[in-house]
């Protein structure tokens, strides 16, 4: 009888001891867990890796543990680890919500939607109101072109929390991607009214009045979003084309600007462009030097060099050097030969003045040419020839060649 109330006491003090042992080793678990994630806020992500698989190896169930370690594996862009770690979790326990959803976000950035999907649909199932699932559900739906599908979750969203606009605004596009256009205009509207994601609202809305051939009221709401230094590339795109189109040249001027320095600082074209749109303006020393830029980024632009010498024509500074360039870079550059023919009319070097129009004209017949030959015929008391080419400048409609016709012929 002693000898078994012996074995009982011992194995008692057995037990307890394994009892505590595992507590303190529970207790030591959270600790490294504790570290490792103020290791993770810091940035050191290697220590935290470290502390994370101390936690694991006191517990093998420690689920957070092994998220928290994948989280240190995205952030040093180790991406199969960071997806092997999660893997652990769903093993261990298939159905645990936080790292399925961690899983169908790491599909998300992989572009593997459907993947995120079935894992979103799971812990969708578990929980309905695990609002993060159902938003992240919608945006996989809708990034397949199952536009339904990433309406109905929206739409549940929306029943379930009136007053997150963020929801509204991505009804919107859904709807706007569904051509259910008066939908989409109203919630647009709705944003506006409520100063809520107004101007994502705005541009969007233009976008929609664009494809229903609305485009003044496109433009000025456009105008809007860009004011309130919402736009993307494409929309900058879209608002420079337009802006040219109707020859609104201060709208053009900012749609260019915003363009080079967001998205295309090294792009010669745009630099060019600006360049012209800035002549037009009369800002001719800020045409320089957008131009030079041109130039720097692309020093074989023949057309920059031709506004280049057009810009310092206008200043009346010596545009010779640039023109006698792009001349020679390109020597069918019909324009070069029109604004060398100008500058020698200034100069009142009219034999000169008339070469180089008529090489313009052989190369591009354009209205311009001709009315500025019609102005040295004029000017040598040619008065034949000169209502010949104003003739020509009138059928190729050039504005000025109407009233120097008036005056020079009838």
């Amino acid at each position: 009888m002693r000898n078994i109330f012996t074995l009982f006491l011992i194995i008692c003090i057995s037990l307890s001891t394994f009892i505590i042992s595992k507590i303190h080793a529970q207790e030591s678990a959270y600790d490294f867990f504790l570290i490792g994630k103020n290791m993770y806020d810091a940035q050191n992500y290697k220590q935290a890796i470290h502390n994370f698989d101390k936690a694991i190896s006191l517990n093998t169930f420690y689920y957070d543990a092994y998220l928290e370690k994948a989280k240190c594996y995205l952030a040093i862009n180790n991406k199969s680890e960071a997806l092997n770690e999660i893997n652990k979790v769903i093993n261990l326990k298939r159905n645990y919500a936080p790292a399925l959803y961690m899983r169908a976000e790491y599909w998300m950035n992989e572009k593997q939607y459907k993947q995120a999907i079935t894992d979103l649909k799971e812990v969708v199932l578990q929980n309905k109101y695990y609002y993060p699932a159902r938003e992240l559900l919608a945006n996989a739906y809708y990034n397949i072109n199952d536009f339904q599908n990433a309406l109905n979750e929206i739409n549940f969203l929306i029943s379930e929390q009136p007053t997150e606009y963020k929801y509204l605004l991505k009804r919107a596009h859904i709807n706007k991607d569904m051509k259910q256009w008066n939908e989409a205009i109203k919630d647009c509207n709705t944003l506006i009214s409520k100063n809520k994601f107004a101007n994502e609202a705005y541009a969007l809305r233009g976008t929609i009045l664009l494809e229903q051939n609305k485009n003044n009221e496109a433009f000025d709401d456009f105008s809007r979003a860009i004011a309130n230094n919402y736009f993307t590339k494409e929309l900058l795109l879209i608002y420079l084309n337009m802006s040219m189109k109707n020859d609104k040249l201060i709208n053009s001027q900012q749609a260019l600007e915003l363009l080079i320095k967001n998205y295309e600082p090294k792009n010669s074209y745009y630099h060019l462009l600006l360049g012209k749109i800035l002549i037009k303006e009369q800002k001719y020393d800020i045409a320089i030097s957008v131009l030079k830029n041109a130039i720097s980024l692309r020093p074989n632009y023949d057309t920059a060099y031709v506004y280049l010498g057009m810009a310092k024509r206008l200043i009346s500074k010596d545009p010779i050097n640039d023109l006698r360039k792009a001349i020679y870079l390109n020597p069918k550059n019909s324009l070069a030969y029109e604004e060398l023919g100008i500058y020698y009319i200034d100069k009142k070097l009219y034999s000169q003045a008339l070469d180089n129009l008529s090489t313009a004209i052989k190369l591009n017949p354009t209205g311009r040419a001709y009315y500025y030959r019609a102005i040295v015929w004029d000017l040598n008391r040619n008065k034949e020839n000169a209502c010949l080419d104003l003739k020509k400048a009138k059928e190729l409609n050039y504005k000025e060649a109407q009233i120097a016709f008036n005056k020079i012929c009838m």
